[in-house]
Order: structure tokens, then C-alpha cells, then sequence
């Protein structure tokens, strides 16, 4: 039976410095220049090779691989993410993209009438759109904090509270709010530690859309010290 060992590839040229020539790291065809690479990623040559070794790997012994190896490697790789968020490793949990687990996560809770999904008007589009289709099947509906940037933090939960104080106003469960770590449009760090202390608070479920946040700032904190309800991330950005 194969090694349930993940062997890691060696470790790049630390002697490349960052910018262009970093491309030399990367698959990237001669005339393409990418200027989005958070949208949708690739993965380091050396990334890839290892990928492609395990994807011969399962074609070789199927059957073996599945039931044997791969829930070996499954639980050796949520054991190396987990330290970047401060987390256990039965606390992560692999998904596609950070948009598949925001919908997980919605479409996993038994929403009842009156409830209500407050977010900011920077959130991710797709992620307005799930709040969205989520209200189309179940009783919660989603309402938006609006403000403009520049906003300074302090802004950012006056508006939030005032919000929360007006929709319970109107006889309505704010039951879970939606945060980013890093708006990508117009590129900023969103306070979301402190925004989910004040869920904690006000007893609102805090859902944070980490999008651009492993590799970009640091999340060892995650878990030991700001305890989201729910986080979701992206390993490429």
C-alpha cells in the first residue's frame, strides 16, 4: 500500500526576490501577464508536480487510494493548515473556495421567520447573491449596512449597531452577520476581530469571509483568541 506520508517538494529558491521574477516560480505562458491572480490563482510548479504525483497516485490503485490513503492525507493536510488559523485540526474543514463554504454555512442553518443576515455593501457579490437565494427558499432575508470608503473602523460598528438596533426594532432576529477580512474592491482590511467581538455581544452568529486573508495578514489568532462562529478562507490569494 502507498505511504500515507505527504512528502512535501522542496522549497523554492528562497534567493528569488519578490516582483517579476518570481513568474520563474509559476506555469504562466511567456506572453500572459497576470494582473488578477486573487480572482482565480495558480499554483507553483512545484505545487503542481506534487499534485499531478498524487493524481497518478489514485489512478494507479483507485480503490486502495480512496479508502486507504486519502483520508490519511486529508487529515495530514487540515494538521498543516491549522496553525496558520490558531485552530484544532477537527475544526477545519476543506471546501472548494470560501464562496462554497459562505453557502455551507447558510444553507446549513434552520432559518425561521423574522430571522435577518445583516452584512456591509462591500460584501463579496457572490456571496450578496447566496444571501440572496438563501431568502428565495427560506424565511431570512438579508439587510445591508451602507457606507462609502474611506471609513474609519470606529464608523464601521457605530453604523453596524445602528443597524442591529433598527431591524430589532422592527420585531426582527438578527441572527447571523456577514464580514470580510479584506474588501479586494477597494482593497482594504476590514476590522473584522473586532467585529466579531461585537456579534459576540449583541448574540449575533459572526460569519467572516476570509477570502484574502491566509498568506495576506495573520490568522493564528483565529482560534485561540477572536473565535468567529464560522470562518472560511482560500489558500491561493
Amino acid at each position: 500500500m502507498a505511504e500515507t506520508t505527504i512528502n512535501a517538494p522542496a522549497a523554492a529558491d528562497q534567493t528569488i526576490p519578490f516582483g517579476p521574477q518570481m513568474r520563474t516560480l509559476f506555469n504562466f505562458a511567456p506572453t500572459y501577464r497576470p494582473l488578477n491572480h486573487g480572482s482565480y490563482g495558480t499554483f507553483p510548479k512545484s505545487v503542481f508536480d506534487f499534485k499531478v504525483q498524487r493524481l497518478r497516485d489514485y489512478e494507479a490503485r483507485d480503490c486502495i487510494y480512496k479508502r486507504f490513503v486519502y483520508p490519511g492525507l486529508l487529515k495530514e493536510s487540515r494538521a498543516l493548515v491549522a496553525p496558520l488559523l490558531g485552530a484544532h485540526t477537527n475544526e477545519v474543514v476543506f471546501v472548494p473556495n470560501a464562496t462554497s463554504g459562505v453557502n455551507t454555512v447558510l444553507r446549513n442553518i434552520k432559518w425561521e421567520e423574522g430571522d435577518v443576515i445583516i452584512y456591509p455593501q462591500s460584501i463579496y457579490g457572490a456571496c450578496l447573491k447566496s444571501i440572496q437565494s438563501v431568502g428565495e427558499v427560506t424565511p431570512v432575508r438579508g439587510v445591508g449596512v451602507e457606507y462609502e470608503y474611506p471609513v474609519e473602523d470606529d464608523e464601521i460598528e457605530r453604523l453596524f449597531r445602528e443597524r442591529v438596533k433598527e431591524v430589532r426594532g422592527q420585531g426582527k432576529n438578527v441572527r447571523m452577520a456577514v464580514f470580510d477580512t479584506i474588501v479586494s474592491i477597494p482593497g482594504v482590511r476590514v476590522p473584522w476581530e473586532r467585529m466579531v467581538a461585537v456579534c459576540r455581544e449583541l448574540g449575533i452568529l459572526s460569519l467572516i469571509d476570509g477570502a484574502h486573508a491566509i498568506g495576506h495578514i495573520d490568522m493564528t489568532h483565529t482560534g485561540t483568541m477572536v473565535q468567529p462562529d464560522f470562518l472560511v478562507s482560500n489558500c491561493h490569494k
